[in-house]
């Protein structure tokens, strides 16, 4: 891959990768070591076959996992530390400024990790259903449920938050 080329991909697929490695780790600096890594193995590896975009998210998958197994942990299947968006330096304030916006954030990283993880490929990502059910080894017609289940359950949180006064 060309230089000019690699500058436009990276350009195309940071923040969308960024966001997407923060709400998996929960955390800032893994965040960017993931998005990092993830370029450098992807773009070795990329053989032109196929959506870039389905092998840019694949691999950040692949690598969240990787570290949690480094760090021996379990994934935890639903905490996300919501202070992460509220710290000093504000930084999905900078990814994020619409606050409709960033109540979705908010209520799609207390959904459980396979809910938010095909609602981030679907809506964030534009990966076909065909292309979540491969990555996550599940029927086209699972990825549809387990978004339709997603979305119901972030329009109750968001309802929630709207009667609270948020």
């Amino acid at each position: 891959m060309e230089q000019d080329e690699f500058t436009t991909v990276y350009r195309q697929f940071y923040r969308p990768l960024y966001v997407y490695a923060l709400s998996l780790s929960g955390n800032r600096s893994d965040a960017e070591d993931l998005v990092q890594s993830t370029f450098f193995k992807a773009l070795l590896s990329y053989e032109g076959g196929g959506s870039l975009r389905y092998w840019l998210t694949k691999v950040l998958k692949n690598e969240y996992f990787n570290l949690w197994k480094r760090r021996n942990r379990l994934v935890d299947e639903g905490s996300f530390d919501l202070s992460l968006i509220r710290q000093e330096d504000h930084i999905l304030d900078d990814l994020i400024q619409d606050e409709e916006k960033r109540l979705l954030l908010e209520a799609i990283t207390t959904l459980p990790v396979h809910y938010r993880e095909v609602l981030l490929d679907s809506v964030y990502f534009h990966l076909s259903d065909e292309e979540i059910g491969r990555s996550m080894g599940i029927t086209k017609e699972n990825v549809r449920q387990i978004r339709s289940r997603a979305k119901k359950q972030v329009m109750r949180l968001l309802e929630v938050k709207d009667h609270e006064g948020f």
